[in-house]
């Protein structure tokens, strides 16, 4: 995984990426994983299993993307039509240290809960599908016997009673962080413009709720994002322009959960977000001294990255911010990487591709619905296809 040349400064922060995501620790790398938005554009580069990418001792987190629909409850991914063993696959990246969450939403969920009480519902739904065994209510596992770190909500348009649904899941992890060896995570991925209109009623007020961190999308909203980062003379405030991450750590400081990290959400690729918002990537040189501003708050947790095929497809960029956000000052530059990723489109070799129980198999395959509409990649849609139960 790693050239021989770097080894020693790679043993500086490997241990941490091998636990997943680290609360306490400002160096978290969030890959998005499900919607193959580079091979939708490029079919050369199209998104590999998710195995094949657990293997990179870089990557902390991967939100599965996405729960697209709660009528009926079901999972949209992208070319993974073929791949009837996810499952198996979550449970290897979990024993490789990868924190696996569900994201819930993205461009194509367009309707929330009915009312308080059906969102709560759909939450004990949602938790008896993915979360631990033995919740009750529900036989249907579309990822059979694994079990999901955490949950992340992607909502991009303006719906309905998703505060209720958000409470209840957070009452559920809190739940089981108390009674189990397990932690449990509830994320979220607002737009950059605050308040998020599409996330106020979960990120303020009376009804918000306590989230573990938040992977703010930088991109995409020119008025906000990494586009409009300031002078870095050193004299002028590189906020002034109108990024405003300054704003977010003011929001983490004071939010139901004043201990909530904020990551810095950037597109993987040019591709990544619309044409008409390619100003909002920004190539790795350009990157530094964003995230090195990004570091100076108390409540930055991290980078996210969207997604894990554009990152793959743009050789040399996973390498870059790796350096950038997990090597201490000083440290030789290390290839996260190497081999695994040298040609900017490789897997790593990962060891969750064998087959897992035969009915969980079938389960898996009957439960995750490829639609055949075009789903959320944060700006471009993406073709996909349905598996129907």
């Amino acid at each position: 995984m790693f050239r021989q040349s770097v080894v020693a400064a790679g043993l500086l922060w490997v241990g941490h990426a091998l636990a997943g995501y680290h609360p306490g620790a400002s160096d978290n790398i969030a890959i998005y994983w499900g919607q193959n938005s580079a091979g939708a554009v490029d079919a050369t580069k199209s998104q590999k299993t998710l195995s094949e990418y657990c293997s990179n001792a870089a990557i902390d987190i991967i939100p599965i993307a996405f729960l697209s629909s709660f009528n009926p409850v079901e999972l949209s991914l992208t070319n993974m039509e073929k791949d009837d063993n996810i499952g198996q696959e979550i449970i290897s990246c979990q024993k490789m240290g990868k924190t696996i969450l569900l994201s819930i939403g993205g461009s194509m969920f367009n309707a929330g809960p009915l009312s308080p009480q059906h969102g709560r519902s759909l939450a004990d739904q949602v938790w008896n599908m993915f979360g631990p065994r033995g919740g009750g209510g529900s036989n249907r596992r579309p990822f059979g016997d694994a079990v999901v770190d955490g949950f992340d909500l992607d909502i991009e348009a303006p719906l309905q009673n998703m505060a209720p649904f958000a409470t209840r899941l957070r009452k559920h992890i809190d739940k089981a962080n108390a009674s189990s060896g397990k932690t449990f995570y509830l994320s979220a991925a607002p737009q950059c413009p605050y308040p998020d209109q599409n996330n106020q009623d979960v990120l303020l007020g009376s009804n918000a709720v306590a989230l573990d961190f938040v992977m703010v999308q930088f991109y995409n909203n020119p008025k906000c994002d990494i586009r409009v980062f300031g002078p870095t003379d050193g004299k002028s405030d590189p906020s002034q322009g109108g990024f405003n991450m300054a704003v977010w750590d003011q929001w983490a400081r004071s939010s139901k959960n004043p201990n909530v990290k904020v990551f810095l959400g950037i597109p993987g690729g040019p591709s990544a977000v619309t044409p008409s918002e390619k100003a909002s990537y920004k190539a790795p040189d350009k990157l530094v001294p964003i995230i090195a501003y990004s570091k100076s708050f108390s409540s930055f947790g991290g980078v996210m990255i969207w997604d894990m095929s554009q990152v793959w497809a743009n050789q040399g960029f996973l390498d870059a911010i790796t350096n950038d956000i997990k090597c201490p000052s000083g440290s030789p530059n290390i290839n996260a990487n190497a081999e695994s990723n040298g040609s900017g489109h490789k897997g790593g070799s990962g060891s969750g591709s064998g087959k897992g129980n035969g009915n969980d198999n079938t389960r898996a395959k009957a439960d995750i619905t490829r639609q055949s509409s075009k789903a959320s990649t944060r700006g471009r849609r993406t073709h996909q296809r349905d598996w129907k139960s």
